[in-house]
């Protein structure tokens, strides 16, 4: 059986991680059977979560994963989408986990009030005096890492309009659609879904997570996700 290596539940989500929760997502959409383990990303092959073990093969980065469970277990829910879908469902996906991520990475991280409820989820069963030391370290990492990536470099007010304009346009692109490309879901909805549930469900108030709300097709949409793929998740309030 596939094992999933992933960050732990938190905020009423399987995940803390959008990346984690993208895979887990796509899974139950494929009925692929898994079982979900507690990751440590020194274990991971890639130094990240998630990864999968399957079988010999460990294996790191969520595109590759799915990549590897479509050829070896030849299950794809795109099959039959054409190239325009396709240049769609990538174009969101870069969106979201190439720039949105940075966004979503720098309020829950270096934000004070995220990091209040980051630190607690990632840190709060450390024993001490690692509890105190391993937090700082990790924080500044990623401060240097949202620097160099660029997002890291403008203000607070910045950071959070880049992510609602983000926010805006996927709103505009799902329109009245059940799911971004149509009727049923796709590859590219476990990943709006990992983002926008995150958002949401981010006990910290934000403009991103204000604009997400204001906007009763993405609401309806993590909604609609949420029934097909995670029934036990409680309703977005």
């Amino acid at each position: 059986m596939i094992r999933l290596y992933q960050f732990p539940p938190a905020y009423g989500l399987s995940s803390a991680s959008p990346f984690c929760m993208k895979v887990e997502t796509w899974l139950r959409m494929t009925g692929l059977a898994y079982h979900p383990l507690l990751g440590d990303p020194r274990k991971a092959p890639k130094g990240k979560l998630p990864y999968i073990e399957d079988g010999d093969l460990k294996l790191g980065d969520s595109q590759l994963i799915l990549d590897y469970l479509r050829a070896q277990y030849n299950v794809d829910p795109d099959a039959g989408l054409g190239a325009p879908q396709r240049a769609l469902s990538m174009t969101i996906t870069r969106m979201l986990e190439e720039h949105f991520y940075w966004v979503m990475l720098h309020g829950r991280w270096i934000d004070p009030q995220g990091w209040a409820v980051t630190r607690e989820v990632f840190f709060g069963a450390l024993p001490r005096p690692l509890r105190e030391v391993v937090p700082r370290l990790v924080r500044r990492q990623l401060g240097r890492d949202l620097r160099g990536q660029g997002i890291g470099r403008h203000e607070s007010p910045e950071i959070e309009a880049m992510g609602a304009e983000d926010m805006d346009a996927l709103a505009v692109l799902l329109g009245s659609r059940p799911f971004l490309l149509g009727d049923q879901a796709h590859s590219v909805d476990a990943v709006a879904h990992a983002f926008l549930a995150g958002t949401l469900a981010f006990p910290v108030d934000s403009l991103i997570k204000e604009t997400v709300a204001s906007h009763a097709n993405l609401v309806a949409f993590v909604e609609r996700m949420n029934a097909h793929f995670y029934p036990t998740i409680e309703p977005v309030p």
